[in-house]
């Protein structure tokens, strides 16, 4: 069944839809096997033809080298990259998003694609066939390196229903349960993991938020035993505690994965000894505030994307933050919005509130930190019986004094989830 799945329903299904999954998994299965100097010759390869694509094609960068007097016969390597401007998001949107779309692009080998919005800006931008195919090809090249194959059972629990006929054929073909929820209850809870026992599918994908809310149910309610054999989060970011709480419930790995428009499908190694940038498909570079190469510590992830000549990510600062080690990906920190600043300048991410909450207070089992517009902070907090006026005021202190800000705290129920079923953990209102 794996072999019809891979040679014969893959290869039909991109005649049907017109892509070119089969002939890019095939090719990234050969990628895997290529040295340094072969990846590196390959990016250049694919860096010159970029270039000199966008003078020609896009118009806000057929101005840029006109009015810069630049020839794109100039940028022939990843570290001539670095002459090109840095766009982003608020850009794009200031300049016009057609001002990024490549002219007389046809409209039958383009989708049109959105981000999901978890900075509270989403925006539309097409997406060609050729790109969106060897995306699907990178997730199942990493997917097939966990033990996945074409044709297990497998699990995405998601917000959003199918609307496409095509979509939800794919779904049967493939052996993929497709479970939409809009909200999280404790009837969708019990809903989600009585399917799970049901179906018992063998991976499970779905973003770490809804998952720590799944796991967290599931520990403290017996009766729920099915354990898939891996699970794969993606869309924000897994903290240590929640990564803690899934592996704990499910008694199984969890294998993270980052990606973002414009940005290479990028995946933590089954080991996790770091992430895996799938640099056949595009670049990573992690710059620091003055737009400098990082190395080793803390940067934002500017990416290139050698594929989507529809609408071309060059140089795309996607504002999120991440940890290198001697130029490897270590750990996915979230986006800089979601940041605080200590007194002293030193950067706070999502992990050091996870850190300090999961070592210090085990009455708090959830939280969030919500920077207001007087420039105070408010400590969202979910707690249990174990949680008391002490606890809070040790709290308060240790962060006025480390923050420089007033502080205050609110108990909450539960820690909303924003409408697309991620959760922002540090909130910049």
């Amino acid at each position: 069944m794996k072999f019809i799945h891979e040679h014969i329903i893959l290869p039909v299904s991109d005649v049907v839809k017109g892509e070119r999954v089969y002939s890019f998994f095939r090719f990234l299965s050969q990628v895997e096997t290529w040295n340094e100097k072969q990846k590196k010759a390959f990016q250049e390869k694919k860096i010159r033809e970029l270039v000199a694509y966008i003078a020609m094609k896009v118009p806000y960068y057929r101005e840029w080298f006109s009015s810069n007097h630049l020839s794109p016969q100039g940028i022939r390597s990843v570290d001539d990259l670095r002459i090109l401007p840095i766009v982003n998001k608020a850009l794009m949107r200031n300049e016009g998003i057609e001002r990024f779309t490549a002219l007389c692009f046809p409209n039958d080998k383009r989708i049109l694609s959105r981000s999901s919005g978890s900075t509270g800006e989403p925006f539309s931008f097409y997406v060609s066939k050729e790109a969106y195919s060897i995306n699907i090809a990178a997730k199942l090249r990493t997917w097939y390196q966990a033990g996945y194959h074409l044709g297990d059972r497998y699990m995405k629990v998601t917000n959003g229903v199918r609307v496409n006929k095509i979509k939800v054929l794919q779904d049967c073909i493939n052996n993929c349960v497709y479970l939409p929820f809009y909200s999280i209850t404790e009837e969708t809870l019990v809903s989600i993991l009585c399917k799970i026992e049901q179906k018992k599918p063998l991976f499970i994908r779905s973003y770490p938020a809804p998952l720590y809310l799944l796991a967290k149910y599931r520990n403290c309610h017996s009766g729920y035993c099915h354990c898939p054999r891996r699970i794969f989060t993606t869309g924000s970011t897994l903290t240590v505690e929640y990564r803690r709480e899934i592996e704990t419930a499910f008694g199984c790995d969890v294998i993270d994965s980052y990606s973002c428009e414009g940005t290479p499908n990028t995946y933590e190694t089954l080991v996790h000894d770091g992430y895996h940038v799938t640099d056949a498909y595009g670049i990573i570079e992690v710059l620091d505030g003055q737009n400098q190469p990082v190395t080793n510590g803390v940067g934002r992830v500017v990416s290139t994307d050698f594929w989507n000549l529809a609408h071309p990510f060059v140089r795309y600062d996607t504002q999120d933050l991440v940890e290198v080690h001697d130029g490897q990906i270590m750990r996915i920190m979230g986006r800089d919005c979601e940041t605080m600043l200590e007194a002293s300048g030193k950067m706070l991410t999502v992990h050091n509130f996870t850190h300090y909450f999961a070592d210090n207070f085990p009455s708090v089992d959830g939280w969030q930190i919500a920077k207001k517009k007087d420039d105070g902070v408010e400590i969202r907090l979910v707690v249990n019986d174990l949680y008391d006026s002490t606890a809070g005021q040790q709290i308060v202190n240790y962060w006025s004094n480390s923050l420089g800000i007033p502080v205050r705290i609110s108990i909450l129920d539960e820690l909303p989830l924003m409408n697309n079923n991620k959760r922002i953990l540090i909130v910049d209102e």
